[in-house]
Order: C-alpha cells, then sequence, then structure tokens
C-alpha cells in the first residue's frame, strides 16, 4: 500500500499547487500517447518543467544523477571530477571524489550511505563512505573467467540490496560486470542478444557449440545504463538498437518484457518509480514513460540550440525519479539539472496504477473512468477498466472495454465466462432442439420410404441440377474427393465453362471480403476503417492471374499439353476446400475463445494444405507432367511472377519519372512563355 499513499501525497500536492501542474500550462512540447491501435496521438501535458534544480551550485558536466531511499540525490560531474551529495531543496552536503576522480560517469549510493562511483578515466570503481572517506577501488578482476582480452572500463554502477555490485562497461559486450563487495568477480549477467534472423536460426541448427566459436560471429551492444528497483529487479538500456533496448531482467538475466516494447535506438539512461514505472530518455531529448509491463504512457520532450530553454535538452544524459514522481534529467552540454512535475492528468493515473499493480482493479475503476472522460483514446485505461469490470463480474461491460483496448487475451477471458453463462441457460433448450430435429429428419425419411412423400422435391431439385450452369457450379464438389478424376473431366470432357469458373472467382472474392468482417475479434488484426475494397480485391486476384498467366506460358515452352482454358478453370477448382470451407471456418471464430484457437488455426492449415495438394496434382494432370516435372513448373512458375512484378515496377519508376521529366519541362515553357 506504500504505492497507494505516495500517489494519494502526490494528488494533493496537485490540489495546494495547481499551478505547477496544470494540464493546461504551455510548455515548449507535445505529449503523446498511443491508441489501443497503435497509433500515436497527442494527449494531455504529463509533466511540466518546474525550474532547475541546484541552480547555485557549479555543475560543468553532469553524467549521472541518482536518488537513494532518503531522498538526497548524488550528481556525477566530469566537468568538476567529482560527485556531489544534495538535498531535495537542491543545497550541497558533501563532495566526494576530490583529487581521486579523474572522469566519473556513473554513480550510486547503497542503503548504509556509502557511495559507489564509476570513474572511466581511471578505469575503476570507487566506493566511498558517507562522510566521504575513500573506502574501497575495485580494479579489473584478475579472475580467468573475467578473460584476458575483456574490456574494464567503468561507465555506470549499481548495488543490489546483497551489497553485489553491477558494473556497465564500455564494449562489454558479454553482460553486465557482477562483483561482491569484496571484488570477487562473480561472473557477466544479462547479456545482451541478438534479434533472431534466418541466418542465425540455420547456423543453431547446422554448427556445434565448438564450431560456433571458431565462426566470425556477430557481438550483441553492450548495455549502455542499468538501474535497479526497490524488489531488486535490474534493468538496462542499450543504444544502437531497438532490439531488447528496454529490458528487465529476472533472477536468470532473461528478458520479461516485449523485446520490440520500443523502436527508439538512441536511449542513454533508464529509471524507475516508485509503483514500477519504467522511464527513459534518448539523446534527442524525448522522455518515455512505461508501465511496468512495458506499456507506453507518455512521450514528451525534445532538444533545443538554446542555452537554458526550460524544458528542453541539448546532450541529455542521464534521468531520474523521486518519490512523489518528479523527474530529473542532466544536461552534459548545459551543465544543469532541469526538474519536471507530474500533472493532475498523470496523478489520476498513477493513482489508478498503483492500486491496479497490487491487484486492486475494482478500487481502481474510478479513476480510469476519471481519464477515459479526459482521453477517452487511452488504451491502457480501456484494458484496466475492462479487468475492474471483469473481477465486478459485469462480463459484457468488461467485454467492451477490452475490445476497445485491443486486448485480447482480456477480451478471450471475458468471452469465456459470457459463452459458459448463455450455455449454463440454454444448453437445455439446445439439446431439445437437436433432438426434436434428428426425430423429425427420421420420421420424414420412415415417411418417405413408406409413401414417397419427397418424390416432387426430388424431383425439382433432380431438374435444378441438370440445369448446365448449376451443375458445373456444383461440380466444385468433385474435386474434393477425386482431383484426378476431376481433372480428367474438367481436361477431355469439358464438365465445366469459362462463365463457371469467372463465377467461382467472384464468390472467391465476395467470401474474402467478408471474412475480413466475419472473423473473430481474437482472430483478426485488422482495423475495419482502414479497409480499402480495391486493395483488397487485387490482393487475391491479382497474384491468381498472374499464376494462371505465367503457369501457361512456362508450361508452353516446357512441352505442357494444357490450354489456357484448362488452367484458368483447373486453378479455381482446384481452390474448393477454401471456396466451400473458408466462410463456415470464419463464423466458428466467432464462438471460440483462446482456449480453442487450435481449432481455428489447424482448420485453416487444412484447408490451404489441401488446397495446395489440390492445385498440385490439377496441374500435374493438366500439362501432363511427371511428379518432379510438375515440382520444377510450379517452381519456376513462382520465380516468373517475381520477375514479372519486378519488370512492371521497373517500369512503373521509370515511366513516373518521364511524367516528371515531361511536366518539368512544360512548368519551365509556360514560365518562360
Amino acid at each position: 500500500m506504500r504505492e497507494f499513499f505516495i500517489a494519494v501525497f502526490s494528488f494533493l500536492l496537485i490540489i495546494l499547487f495547481p499551478t505547477l501542474s496544470s494540464a493546461s500550462v504551455s510548455v515548449p512540447y507535445k505529449t503523446e500517447t498511443l491508441t489501443a491501435d497503435g497509433n500515436v496521438i497527442e494527449t494531455q501535458t504529463a509533466y511540466v518543467p518546474i525550474g532547475l534544480f541546484a541552480k547555485g551550485t557549479e555543475i560543468v558536466n553532469p553524467e549521472d544523477i541518482y536518488i537513494d531511499q532518503e531522498g538526497y540525490i548524488y550528481v556525477a560531474d566530469s566537468g568538476t571530477k567529482t560527485v556531489t551529495k544534495f538535498d531535495n531543496e537542491g543545497n550541497d552536503l558533501k563532495v566526494y571524489g576530490t583529487d581521486v576522480l579523474n572522469q566519473p560517469m556513473g554513480v550510486h549510493a547503497d542503503r548504509n550511505g556509502d557511495v559507489y562511483v564509476a570513474d572511466y578515466g581511471n578505469q575503476k570503481v570507487f566506493k566511498f563512505q558517507e562522510d566521504g572517506d575513500l573506502d574501497e577501488e575495485y580494479e579489473r578482476p584478475e579472475s580467468p573467467l573475467f578473460g584476458k582480452s575483456a574490456p574494464y572500463k567503468p561507465e555506470k554502477v549499481s548495488v543490489d540490496k546483497r551489497g553485489n555490485i553491477y558494473i556497465i562497461g564500455e564494449s562489454a559486450n558479454n553482460g553486465i560486470i557482477q562483483l561482491s563487495q569484496d571484488g570477487t568477480f562473480l561472473g557477466y549477467y544479462g547479456a545482451n542478444t541478438l534479434p533472431p534472423s534466418v541466418g542465425t536460426f540455420v547456423q543453431d541448427m547446422i554448427t556445434t557449440q565448438r564450431q560456433k566459436a571458431n565462426l566470425f560471429m556477430k557481438e550483441p551492444p553492450a548495455s549502455g545504463n542499468i538501474s535497479i528497483d526497490e524488489q531488486g529487479l535490474v534493468y538496462t538500456v542499450t543504444s544502437g538498437t531497438s532490439w531488447e533496448a528496454i529490458r528487465k531482467l529476472n533472477i536468470a538475466g532473461g528478458n520479461v518484457l516485449p523485446s520490440d516494447m520500443t523502436e527508439e535506438n538512441n536511449l542513454v539512461d533508464i529509471s524507475v518509480g516508485s509503483i514500477g514505472n519504467i522511464y527513459t530518455i534518448g539523446n534527442d531529448g524525448i522522455i518515455y514513460e512505461y508501465d511496468s509491463s512495458g506499456n507506453l504512457l507518455f512521450s514528451f520532450g525534445g532538444k533545443t540550440n538554446e542555452n537554458n530553454r526550460l524544458g528542453l535538452t541539448m546532450q541529455p544524459s542521464s534521468i531520474e525519479v523521486d518519490e512523489v514522481g518528479r523527474l530529473y534529467v542532466t544536461d552534459r552540454e548545459q551543465g544543469n539539472i532541469q526538474v519536471y512535475e507530474p500533472t493532475e492528468f498523470t496523478t489520476v493515473l498513477h493513482q489508478g496504477l498503483a492500486l491496479f499493480e497490487e491487484g486492486y482493479y475494482v478500487e481502481s475503476e474510478k479513476y480510469w473512468n476519471e481519464i477515459l472522460r479526459l482521453n477517452s483514446s487511452f488504451g491502457l485505461a480501456h484494458t484496466a477498466k475492462g479487468e475492474a469490470l471483469y473481477k465486478q463480474q459485469q462480463y459484457d461491460e468488461a467485454l467492451k472495454e477490452f475490445e476497445l483496448a485491443n486486448d485480447k487475451g482480456g477480451y478471450s477471458n471475458a468471452f469465456w465466462e459470457i459463452r459458459y453463462r448463455w450455455l449454463e441457460s440454454n444448453l437445455a433448450s439446445a439439446f431439445m432442439i437437436i433432438f426434436a430435429f434428428f426425430s423429425a429428419r427420421f420420421a420424414i425419411r420412415y415417411a418417405d420410404k413408406k409413401k414417397n412423400i419427397l418424390e416432387p422435391a426430388r424431383r425439382k431439385t433432380k431438374k435444378f441440377k441438370a440445369q448446365s450452369l448449376v451443375n458445373e457450379l456444383l461440380f466444385l464438389t468433385r474435386f474434393i474427393k477425386h482431383p484426378i478424376d476431376s481433372v480428367y473431366y474438367l481436361k477431355n470432357y469439358e464438365r465445366v465453362s469459362i462463365l463457371s469458373a469467372t463465377l467461382l472467382y467472384l464468390v472467391l472474392v465476395v467470401e474474402y471480403l467478408l471474412t475480413i468482417y466475419w472473423t473473430g475479434f481474437l482472430f483478426t488484426n485488422r482495423i475495419l476503417e482502414n479497409v480499402n475494397f480495391f486493395f483488397e480485391i487485387g490482393t487475391v486476384l491479382i497474384p491468381l492471374l498472374l499464376f494462371i498467366v505465367v503457369n501457361y506460358l512456362v508450361s508452353t515452352i516446357t512441352d505442357g499439353e494444357g490450354k489456357f482454358r484448362d488452367v484458368y478453370i483447373g486453378t479455381i477448382y482446384s481452390l474448393a476446400p477454401i471456396i466451400l470451407f473458408l466462410l463456415p471456418v470464419t463464423l466458428i471464430s466467432n464462438v471460440l475463445t483462446f482456449n480453442e484457437a487450435f481449432i481455428y488455426t489447424f482448420s485453416m492449415q487444412i484447408i490451404i494444405v489441401w488446397s495446395v495438394i489440390i492445385l498440385f496434382t490439377t496441374i500435374k494432370e493438366i500439362h501432363d507432367f511427371t511428379f518432379w516435372g510438375t515440382v520444377r513448373n510450379i517452381l519456376v512458375t513462382l520465380f516468373g511472377m517475381f520477375l514479372t512484378v519486378l519488370v512492371f515496377f521497373v517500369l512503373y519508376v521509370l515511366f513516373d519519372q518521364v511524367i516528371d521529366f515531361v511536366i518539368s519541362i512544360i512548368e519551365e515553357v509556360i514560365l518562360r512563355v
């Protein structure tokens, strides 16, 4: 509950000092957030700059800032070659490292008041007692496990509750250097990873560990900064990559945050707030705030070319947050520390998050209602409110909130409860309807057997099926069971026509469009407002028509026996499983949850594989190829399709340039005339 009282205290500050935190205050930057669909939108101001910290103290090149458990603030300054301890009013209390430090880049203070400094210039980590006396120097580890050629150039330092020291070093690609209090090397921790690729996957499959050691391996970048929260979890940021640029490490050194939670590759520092919120800052001055799960809450700030422009920075180097949510940002170029205060909007959000993180979903609902009143597009608020409604067993309302938040996991859970309640209420009636249906079916068949009562209906049905076009369309079902015989009749007896095939192509397009709108929420990522009918129609027809034309041309060259008519008709009839079962499976997706997701995914896989097998068989029989001849024919067809697209793309670019050239000549003539 500690986080709750902090949030309440912050809220009281907002009420007592509204001029410091008004969301409508003018700031030199805009604040952005993400909608549930992942779109960036502008939102209420989250933090306002309220001034410079320790304005009267000499600060030259602040490299790092740290706030300890008592609220004291430590600043590592490579310009003065010292570390200064301040109170929260900005009064300097103690200076560490005079005539000892060379280039202090990182600072940390433990629970005992001891101060650790990462000195890049001396290539050491220094430990100072609270009174300023030098207590320990941590030089390059002598352990053979550290590695003879491994660099040791400390840039940042942090200490956990057990007293273990975590050092971020320049080019330390093996991971965070971990030392005990007596300087013993404990090992590397939390090494960065490379993004997965086809090349690395194949290499991992075909090489042994010994072979990998002899290969030239691409190394991941080293972490750039570190922070440890009150629970002892380690957080790091890495510059130069967007893959796991922000990491939250478990005890084994594995990342528990989404690997792609940010696209930024210029982050320089990270800090963790009292409720687990993650704050990062990039070298462009943009500050990002995430919740404990990695969801973006806000981004704001920026760079400036003007000195002392409050709210913007020139060369940000570090960020820190105190217990009431104020942010401190050091600027190496301007030699100052800017302070940002959370607005009322942010304070209400933090109050809701504090309760939400503790599991008090119902109690947090009123805060999410207030957030949504101020910004109805705030995706996280919809998720949190959905959880609150779910805990209150208001599943229908929760379902709507989860859908607005695009939270498929929450939606699945709420829908499962709704479906379960419906089954409880209607299962008996459903069984009665099914029983009545089969009873009626049995009775009618029995009566038909005795009295032949269905004969008029059978005659009409037979007459209807005898119509040429209907018969050709119904021939589709034969492809499901007997594709080889069907191709034989298609090719030699012309049981189908161009007209029926064309109608089936239109049916396929219509079915595809319907799947866009009728697929269950859990199994689609489509945004219906962004659907373009012409583009979607082209998505279906262009590849099919390209395949037909190229396959016919390739088969003609390779002595295939099929006519263009045969390829045109055979292709669409080969897609019989898709045409017959796509819509039923799509409709079924609306009554499934993630617990039964395999029904939908497996059914779709069967339909596609089944169609591919029939298409392969059709091409083989149409052109009278052998098995491997058909494989070669299809591969050459796919390659020809690629070349055709490439040629059209080149022609389009050239034609576009010609048009631009002609237009520029016309404009020049008009201008001169």
